[in-house]
């Protein structure tokens, strides 16, 4: 199987992007399992699902109903979503209120609820109005599923965003054609871009990026949500690896814009809204953005090792012996 898989993979062209790098280079097992192998588990978490509203809310509200389905009741929890995902690849067509042997096999195989000495009170924690008001909701796995609280919390977040006065002025959209106007906005824009004596290249989605034809500046900018607060900020971007985000759109950016624009300066933003509230824009030294260039193509590099060599079984330094105590 993982070598049809393997076959299948190879056979393809592949963009690396920030998160497959990133789990990569974190562990390339997993990666393995999810990229290649293709077992990838959908993300239901609250905090992801949250974010990704708050970016529609800011960036492209039109596509509010295209991209969430709200539901009358609250939604489950992490864990009870992630078994009703589960459930859901393994039978699409199930009743989720009969469902007793799906739901137990699920739950077995998560190591969930099996505390609980009766199977009657381990599907009570699955069974529930809730629970199955989801289940009918989750069948197109592109579309998340939200409940009326959620929906608030993230249109006052992201209100909150857009009336903070240093993000709508970063983030003003012009509406008029670029031939008239100096300033060219784009939106939740997808890139990608070859990588040069590479098999792969890379791709994302860029939340919002300003080419402004006057000034000879483009701008960039990623907003985040965090759980902690502004002032950890700077921590947080070395420990999920931002930096490298960072990196990687402005690589997307630079190789997508006209031969004119190329030499024009690139400003690198953050706006990061924290659990208080607070609303900040980062900016990003030019001697910061460059070096995290570098730590890209150096990463880049180990990427290519397991790539080529088609050895995922541990991270780069670990193979290469450069770990010791």
């Amino acid at each position: 199987m993982s070598k049809e898989a393997e076959e299948r993979f190879y056979n393809k062209d592949f963009n690396f992007s920030y998160s497959s790098l990133n789990k990569l280079l974190f562990s390339p097992s997993l990666f393995y399992k999810d990229y290649i192998l293709e077992e990838r588990e959908i993300k239901t978490d609250k905090h992801l699902v949250e974010g990704k509203l708050v970016h529609c809310l800011v960036f492209e509200p039109e596509n509010l109903s295209k991209k969430f389905n709200v539901v009358p009741e609250k939604t489950p929890t992490d864990s009870t979503r992630k078994i009703l995902h589960k459930m859901y690849k393994k039978d699409s067509k199930a009743d989720l209120m009969t469902a007793d042997d799906l739901i137990l096999e699920t739950l077995r195989e998560e190591n969930l609820h099996q505390k609980l000495n009766e199977d009657s009170a381990r599907l009570k924690k699955i069974q529930s109005e809730e629970a199955n008001i989801y289940w009918k909701f989750i069948a197109n796995p592109n579309i998340d599923v939200i409940d009326q609280d959620t929906l608030a919390k993230c249109t006052r977040y992201a209100d909150i965003i857009k009336s903070n006065e240093a993000v709508s002025e970063l983030l003003a959209v012009t509406e008029t054609d670029f031939e008239l106007d100096p300033v060219q906005t784009h939106t939740e824009k997808w890139l990608s871009a070859d990588l040069e004596d590479r098999d792969f290249g890379l791709h994302g989605i860029v939340d919002f990026y300003k080419i402004d034809s006057e000034n000879k500046t483009i701008t960039i900018c990623d907003l985040k949500t965090t759980s902690k607060t502004i002032a950890d900020f700077g921590e947080t971007v070395e420990f999920y690896n931002y930096w490298l985000q960072a990196a990687i759109y402005t690589y997307l950016v630079i190789n997508n814009v006209d031969v004119a624009f190329k030499d024009f300066q690139i400003l690198f933003k953050f706006v990061v809204i924290d659990k208080y509230e607070q609303v900040y824009v980062f900016n990003v030294l030019d001697e910061t953005l460059s070096s995290w260039g570098v730590r890209l193509f150096n990463n880049i590099a180990r990427a290519n090792y397991h790539y080529t060599k088609k050895d995922y079984s541990l991270p780069y330094d670990f193979l290469s012996g450069q770990v010791v105590l």
